[in-house]
């Protein structure tokens, strides 16, 4: 029940914009990839890790403090190379694991990618939005339309008090997405799109060529609040 509920939540959210009905609940963390990906080399099942840059708040209490690892894994794999349209990695999170040990199931998408800064033309914030790629959402088949990204007032009420917590301890650590970042910045050719048809929420990162995420890549996920441990 939780999964279904999860999923229509993310899916609401979405497409707030396109309705202009009000949001549901969605609870947003940034977190940043502390290994690199390559379909390349990519598996099914491989393991993806991510540490928290925010404190994650539901009902007042902090669900999932900054600095917990997120746990994510590679559902399938594409290769352009080998005869495929693109390139493709698809993405299942599974949970935070905080510094003492919780375990918290989640249901959530990456709306939001950026490479890490460097001193190239494509670490410049114009350029970045210049060549951004709008996320799409993917139903029971594929679909061509994009998601705006707008939040309600009560959502950006939440994602600002997100940046105001985050933990800037170092270069990596220094947010460059925000509440309203979506798609792919500062990597250009690289989109993003949803698998809901059914639970657990896929994220498709594609690409014509190959699929490659540094580490230090920040991302922004939305997520059903997650439930604290009893």
């Amino acid at each position: 029940m939780y999964s279904c509920f999860a999923l229509m939540l993310l899916l609401a959210t979405s497409l707030i914009a396109q309705t202009g009905k009000s949001s549901p609940p969605v609870s947003k963390v940034f977190a940043v990839l502390t290994k690199s990906l390559d379909s390349k080399i990519a598996k099914a099942d491989d393991e993806v890790n991510l540490r928290t840059l925010n404190d994650v708040v539901v009902d007042g209490v902090v669900a999932i403090p900054s600095g917990s690892r997120l746990i994510a894994h590679i559902s399938d794999t594409r290769d352009q190379a080998k005869s495929a349209p693109q390139s493709e990695l698809a993405i299942v999170i599974d949970q935070a694991i905080t510094k003492d040990e919780r375990k918290i199931p989640l249901q959530a998408i990456i709306a939001a990618i950026v490479a890490p800064q460097d001193d190239s033309l494509s670490s410049d914030a114009t350029y970045e939005m210049m060549h951004s790629n709008e996320p799409k959402m993917i139903g029971g088949r594929p679909s061509s339309t994009s998601s705006t990204g707008e939040l309600s007032a009560s959502s950006k009420a939440s994602s600002s008090a997100a940046v105001a917590t985050a933990n800037l301890k170092g270069s990596m650590d220094v947010l460059r997405l925000d509440e309203n970042s979506q798609g792919a910045l500062g990597y250009e050719g690289v989109s993003l799109s949803w698998r809901l048809d059914a639970p657990p929420p896929v994220t498709i990162i594609a690409s014509k060529k190959n699929v490659k995420l540094l580490n230090g890549t920040q991302m922004l996920l939305r997520m059903a609040p997650p439930r604290l441990p009893k």
